[in-house]
Formats: structure tokens, sequence, C-alpha cells
């Protein structure tokens, strides 16, 4: 039977208490093997879909019982560090790939390759070589996800806009084209500091800033001062705030979304706001982000959600995990979550397509001999909020590119002096 452990904050007591048992629970006494599962989430139709998944996996295996946590998406990363570092931590848990060295380090992560094998076999060619990080496989990519506009068709044909703009150039000229009409180009604001790096990611991966530019800075060989790709993509952010929301850092996150969702802005930086547009009756499409004129290989793209394995918690609680993730990813399962989440595969016997969204073919075409671009720099919180800070103030005119690359590079002394 699966237990639903919810995210208030009497439950964080009593999981606390549960999960300090957890490591000798399981199994010992001749009962179904008990294992955990962590994952952010903020309740809907993601969580129901792994509820689901959960579920099913529990009827075809009565001897394992699967006890499911959901968090906060802002709490998830400290939760899940706090529960690892306790000894208290999940048997399959969702990753965020900063982690991976820390979590391999410390030993918080299975190699996936010792046993996984039937699983593993199923991914594509790029989620598999995505796969194997820190010199083993220590993250299953599930759920994978290019990033993109998504885009009012009314307004842009009433800006005269007859097709969507491929380069830079012909975005600045229509995104003019839209505020000459009246129409607001970029349900973009600055308010929410998370928000704006929806623009520069972007820009970084077709401008060069990808994960080989970020060992570089962290081994110290070069900085962010030092790097056009960094320079040009800050200016991208410079160049497109004219056309954000008006005042855009005294405007929040929703209020830019709802600009989007009632047809007052034109162009939306990210797909997941594609379910909440359609049930907004708005036409939609769906186009690249262009920030360079010469064509790109490189896009901004991810893989949405990996799991981790934790390997402490004993050998039953390990083979148990490695079934899960097996079902997980069976065709019917595994199809039948993605269409309810809205994601694409990153296995090679199911596919995604226009009876999810009639979107979706285009959006994987759009994509097709891409290479999907997520790192940026060191991972470490101390760059990133210099990064976010510095896009508010150049999205404010507080400071310049080159100031902001200044701050930058402080970070980046600060991480290497505390990595030494």
């Amino acid at each position: 039977m699966t237990k639903w452990l919810r995210n208030t904050a009497t439950a964080v007591v009593a999981l606390t208490a549960v999960g300090a048992l957890s490591g000798c629970a399981g199994g010992s006494s001749g009962g179904p093997t008990e294992i955990s599962f962590l994952m952010w989430g903020d309740g809907g139709d993601t969580q129901t879909a792994y509820e689901d998944v959960i579920t099913k996996f529990e009827e075809a295996n009565p001897d394992i019982t699967v006890n499911a946590e959901f968090f906060n998406t802002n709490d998830y990363d400290n939760i899940l560090k706090t529960r690892l570092s306790g000894g208290a931590g999940p048997d399959v848990y969702g990753f965020d790939l900063g982690n991976i060295d820390s979590f391999v380090a410390d030993g918080f992560a299975a190699d996936l390759s010792d046993g996984g094998e039937s699983y593993l076999s199923k991914l594509t060619p790029e989620a598999a070589k995505d796969s194997q990080r820190a010199g083993g496989t220590y993250n299953l990519p599930i759920s994978l996800s290019g990033n993109g506009i998504i885009y009012n068709k009314a307004l842009f044909e009433k800006a005269g806009i007859s097709a969507p703009p491929t380069t830079y150039s012909e975005l600045l000229a229509d995104a003019k084209k839209l505020s000459d009409a009246g129409v607001i180009p970029f349900a973009m604001s600055a308010q929410d500091n998370w928000w704006p790096q929806f623009i520069v990611y972007y820009a970084l991966a077709e401008h060069g800033a990808n994960e080989e530019l970020g060992e570089q800075m962290a081994a110290g060989e070069t900085t962010f001062s030092q790097s056009d790709a960094w320079a040009e993509s800050l200016d991208v952010v410079r160049d497109l705030t004219p056309y954000y929301m008006p005042n855009p850092v005294g405007t929040s996150q929703t209020a830019a979304q709802s600009a989007f969702l009632g047809g007052q802005a034109a162009m939306f930086p990210a797909t997941w706001i594609l379910s909440d547009a359609r049930e907004a009756g708005l036409d939609l499409g769906y186009m690249n982000f262009p920030t360079v004129d010469q064509p790109s290989n490189d896009i901004w793209g991810t893989y949405q959600v990996r799991f981790g394995v934790n390997p402490d918690n004993g050998d039953a609680k390990l083979a148990a995990s490695q079934k899960f993730l097996d079902f997980f990813l069976q065709d019917d399962t595994y199809g039948e979550f993605l269409s309810k989440v809205k994601l694409f595969p990153t296995t090679t016997g199911v596919q995604i397509g226009a009876d999810v969204d009639p979107l979706f073919p285009e959006m994987q075409q759009a994509w097709e001999g891409k290479t999907f671009v997520a790192a940026f720099s060191p991972t470490d919180p101390s760059i990133q909020d210099s990064l976010l800070v510095g896009l508010q103030n150049i999205i404010s005119g507080q400071k310049s590119t080159e100031q902001v690359l200044a701050d930058l590079d402080a970070a980046l002394e600060q991480y290497r002096a505390n990595n030494r």
C-alpha cells in the first residue's frame, strides 16, 4: 500500500522521524520491502502522474511498498541534501544535475550501470550519453524538453508578422512591430529574480557558453569577463529589455504570465505555459528562440527530470529501487506518464505526439539536429545568485554588461578559493 506523505509543516516533522527509521525498514522481518521516493512538485497533474505509476508498480509487485513524498520545488534540494547527509536519504529521488559531483563523492548516488542494464538499454544515444557523468551512470534522465517560445498567432497577425523570426535581427524587428501595434512583445519581468534567466540561457547556449566553458572557469583557465559568449548573451538581455513588460523590475512573474494568458503579451519564453494557454483558448505557435543571425546547432534544453538511487540503504532496497526504475520505463507505463506530464521521452520505444498537444510534432521537428545545452557555469549557488542579481541590474539599467561580468568574476574567484 502506498503511503502518500504530503508536505505540510506537520508532515515534515513526522517524516523526519519516519526517514530516520527507513534505513532499518523493509524486508528484515519477512514483510514487503519498503523503498522511499522523493520528488519535487507543487501538486497538480505531475504529482498525480507519479502517484499513478507507483500505484501500478505496487499492484505488479506486492512484495514492494513505495513511500512517496513530494516537496515544494524551492525547498526540495535542501530537504534532499539534509536527508542524505543525515543517513536517512530516500532510495529513489529526483536529481538536480548540479549535485552530481558532490553526491557521487559522498556516496549518495549509485552507479546505475551495476544492475540497471535493462532500463539503461532503452535510452536514446543522446540520453545514454547524458546519463554518464562523473565517471559513471549516476542518474537516469526520464523526460526531455527543449525550450523555446510559445507565441500568440493572433497577436503576430495583428502586428503584420506572417512567419515567426528565425534570426536575432528578425526577432528584434518583430518585437518592434509588436510594440508599435500596442502589444507587449515578451511576457517577461524581473521582480522575481529567477524569471529573467529564461532569456539569457537561450543566448548562452547559442553563443557557446556550454559545459566545457563552465569546466574551464572552474579550473581557473578563463573568466566571465574573458568570455565573448557571456558578454554577447548579457547584451541580448539588454537589447530585449525594452520589449519586456512595462516596469519589468516592478512586475511579478505571475503578472507576466497572466498578460500572456490574457492576450496582452505575444511571446512566452518557456514551453511549460502550453497547457495553461490551451485552457485560455489561445491560438498558439512554437518557435526556437533565435539569439544569433547565423544558424546554431545548439539550443537551451534539458532533461527535465532525472532519477538517482541511494546505494546506502541495503541490498534489498537497492534491488527494489532498480526494479522500480525498470518498471517506470516500460513502454506502456512510461508513455502514459509522459502523456500526463506533457514531456518528451528519453527512450527509443515511446513516441509522444499530436494526440497530447498539436504543437508537439512541430516542437520535435524544430529540435531535430540540435544539441541541448543546459550547463552554463560552475554549479555554485553564489555564482547563480550573482547572475540573478546581475540580470536584474541590467534590466533596471543600474549596471552595464561589463560591470555584471566583473561581479560574476568576483563570485567565480570566491568559488575557486573555496574549492582549492
